[in-house]
């Protein structure tokens, strides 16, 4: 039916649009709800009927009378009690079924966790077995990586204690080819010791005024050779490198640490660079602009006491050099358990004494900072045999530190952890304090008194011409030899005698006169 507002009809799509819609669409329902209220009251008068006709009264009194009929009918109580009994037994029947599940589903639980249980010890005693296996098997590896490494070890010590052994033999077999030994002379009770490679006498750092150029030369070259080829043979490398005559480098030379081993090839001091004859372009570019470091020179074309008057930069320079060369040999000794310059720094200057000790008197005792734990075998599981990895006994610490240490093996490397240890108690780390200790000493040294020495034939020219003194000051300036005297010298007339071979044929008796500073 169509609105006659909305033209229309309802639907649950389209809202209402009016009040006719919503009564329209509200009608059927309310005259279904009419219908059975009338059906329900039909039937409330047919049940008052048979319990019992009410009295006559008000229509509010009707409940009342009905409910009083219901307590007092025994039909009424009779079907109620029923009633409540079935629905009793219904509530008590769902009670049953649901605790039968609950009690099905909790035996299931139990034999789940049952299961579970069961699960968890087999995995728990297959654990506990795994372990144990893996704890024997793991000792058994434990055991036999052990033995290895303990027969690699000692076959390690072995080499490497042959390999020391080999060293030391080739450093003092060098030392007796260049001649290095010693000389003692007694005089006045005293023992005086000198050392010498070769022919030349090796000049302490304190009496490098009192020493003959050419003699000085001879020896600090000789040195330079024998120290160059002993680091060599030791496997060292040198902090102050020493560059050996060669091709278009007639002379040794030494180089201060922070210019040593630069990898590149200078060209020796005061010559022409190759490089720099060409004036071609290619030539140009490919030539190192670079700075140069200006090596120290280890010869002398004269005698210290002129060279320091005549050229005070190259007399510096050889001062530096030579004390380079004496810290090399101190540092050389100190990689071998000498511990030089531990008392005092002028242990250095001993340069043939140091260098003698170390390559010709009998090798020292080991050091008590050397770390023994690379010789010790770990024993703690092992039994002897030598397939066991227990090392010998002699092995257990070595006798001497002669060729212990180098840089050209991981056995006992100094730039190891354990080499640098070692070298970490040295006092004299660097040769700075060094060189100007020795310089400052030469320098005290020049400023004192000098000595000179004159012949019999001037004190008897002096005692039969006593009244031509002006001649015989004349003729003992000619005749005299003046030398730089460090106290303690008791070859000072032999040295005279060396350094000027004019003077040979002359004989000196030993006279000395205190001559002031101003005559000289």
């Amino acid at each position: 039916m169509l609105c006659n507002i909305c033209n229309r009809p309802a639907n649950h799509r389209l809202p209402f649009n009016c009040t006719l819609c919503a009564r329209e669409a509200l009608y059927d329902t309310r005259v279904h709800l009419a219908h059975i209220l009338l059906q329900r009251e039909v039937r409330e008068h047919n049940v008052d009927r048979h319990l019992g006709e009410p009295q006559q009264g008000a229509t509010g009194q009707i409940g009342s009378v009905s409910l009083g009929a219901k307590k007092v009918n025994p039909l009424w109580i009779t079907e109620t009690a029923g009633v409540e009994r079935t629905a009793s037994s219904e509530r008590t029947q769902v009670i049953h079924s649901q605790a039968e599940a609950l009690l099905e589903t909790l035996k299931s639980i139990k034999i789940e966790i049952a299961k579970k249980k069961s699960q968890l010890s087999r995995r728990r005693s297959e654990l506990a077995a795994a372990k144990q296996d893996l704890s024997r098997r793991k000792a058994i590896d434990y055991s036999t990586v052990e033995k290895a490494i303990g027969r690699t070890q000692q076959r390690w010590n072995v080499m490497h204690t042959r390999t020391a052994d080999s060293r030391i033999f080739l450093s003092r077999e060098a030392a007796k080819l260049y001649g290095l030994h010693q000389r003692k002379q007694t005089k006045d009770g005293l023992i005086a010791e000198s050392y010498h490679v070769g022919i030349f006498p090796i000049h302490d750092l304190r009496d490098l005024h009192n020493a003959s150029s050419a003699h000085l030369t001879s020896a600090t070259s000789t040195l330079a050779h024998l120290v160059h080829l002993v680091s060599h043979y030791f496997g060292l490398r040198l902090p102050a490198q020493i560059v050996l005559p060669h091709q278009d480098y007639p002379l040794p030379m030494i180089y201060s640490p922070s210019s040593s081993y630069l990898g590149r090839d200078f060209p020796f001091p005061g010559s022409t660079p190759s490089h720099s004859l060409s004036n071609s372009p290619s030539a140009s570019r490919a030539s190192d602009t670079r700075s140069t470091p200006r090596p120290r020179p280890l010869h002398l074309s004269k005698k210290l006491s002129t060279l320091v008057k005549e050229d005070a930069v190259a007399y510096s320079l050889f001062v530096e050099g030579i004390t380079l060369l004496a810290w090399d040999i101190a540092w050389l000794c100190r990689t071998q358990g000498l511990d030089v310059g531990a008392k005092s720094w002028d242990e250095v200057c001993a340069m043939g004494r140091n260098l003698w000790q170390l390559l010709v008197a009998p090798p020292p005792a080991i050091s008590n900072d050397i770390p023994s734990g690379r010789y010790q075998a770990n024993t703690a599981k092992t039994s002897g045999g030598p397939s066991s990895g227990q090392a010998p006994k002699d092995l257990a610490l070595p006798a001497s530190m002669l060729g212990r240490y180098s840089h050209n093996t991981a056995h006992s490397s100094l730039t190891a952890a354990e080499g640098t240890d070692f070298m970490r108690g040295w006092r004299l780390q660097s040769p700075l304090r060094v060189v100007e200790k020795v310089k400052a000493m030469l320098v005290s040294e020049r400023t004192g008194a000098e000595w000179e020495v004159l012949e019999d034939k001037e004190w008897e020219i002096g005692s039969h011409q006593s009244d031509k003194m002006g001649e015989l000051a004349t003729l003992m300036e000619e005749t005299v030899l003046v030398k730089g005297l460090e106290q303690g010298n008791t070859e000072l007339t032999g040295a005279v005698e060396s350094e000027d071979k004019e003077e040979k044929g002359r004989s000196t008796s030993g006279w000395t006169k205190l001559k002031s500073r101003s005559g000289i």
